[in-house]
């Protein structure tokens, strides 16, 4: 395991963290290519669309789409809308075939920000971050990465699809900047401003395997 703690003021630390985010997929982007039964997926448990992670996906979007890596995500929050739509239209650079709900959901249930961030690549890389529900200026410089632990990152296969199971669809309305503009940190409904329920039975939060949790 790999502990990485970045020096610096805030400004500092937020553009080391985007350098190594962009290191790490370039990295992966070398596995894929080299190792055919690397999976060429990505998934991702974050903040916001300005976490970064999801910065450093968009910068990479092309080379990804070349080495044919689709991408998941689930977030914390929608907001910030330039940053949301940005990335949503990376995630469709990655998968132009695949409709919104099957590329980004929302973790809506406030329990679910308990959670740490996440990123799985493949089978045996994966990073974890801060929790979620804590804001961007006040987190701690504490990051995980391991380039090669496949027990770890199953976990976080596994903590992925329950979020994504539990998490809310967004319409793409929503996601492409169609939909009516809302006041900075509204928090949308159910089935109102373009979000919709996955279902009306949810799975447990109890006894989800969480990586760092």
């Amino acid at each position: 395991m790999r502990v990485v703690v970045g020096p610096g003021d805030f400004r500092d630390l937020r553009q080391t963290e985007l350098d190594r985010h962009v290191a790490i997929l370039a990295a992966f982007i070398d596995r894929v290519g080299s190792d055919k039964d690397e999976p060429p997926t990505l998934t991702m448990i974050l903040r916001t669309a300005a976490s970064c992670p999801a910065r450093a996906l968009v910068l990479k979007a092309k080379d990804l789409a070349a080495a044919g890596i689709a991408a998941r995500l689930v977030l914390a929050k929608l907001e910030p809308d330039p940053e949301l739509r940005q990335l949503y239209r990376s995630l469709s650079e990655l998968s132009p075939n695949k409709p919104a709900k099957d590329l980004l959901r929302w973790a809506r249930n406030p329990r679910l920000l308990d959670a740490h961030e996440q990123v799985t690549y493949g089978v045996s890389m994966c990073w974890s971050g801060d929790v979620m529900r804590r804001e961007a200026d006040k987190r701690n410089a504490l990051n995980l990465f391991e380039p090669q632990a496949p027990g770890t990152a199953r976990l976080g296969h596994l903590a992925f699809e329950a979020f994504w199971s539990a998490a809310t669809i967004v319409a793409e309305r929503r996601l492409s900047g169609a939909a009516t503009a809302k006041p900075s940190g509204a928090y949308e409904g159910a089935t109102g401003g373009g979000v919709t329920a996955v279902s009306a039975r949810r799975p447990s939060l109890q006894g989800w395997p969480l990586v760092r949790h």
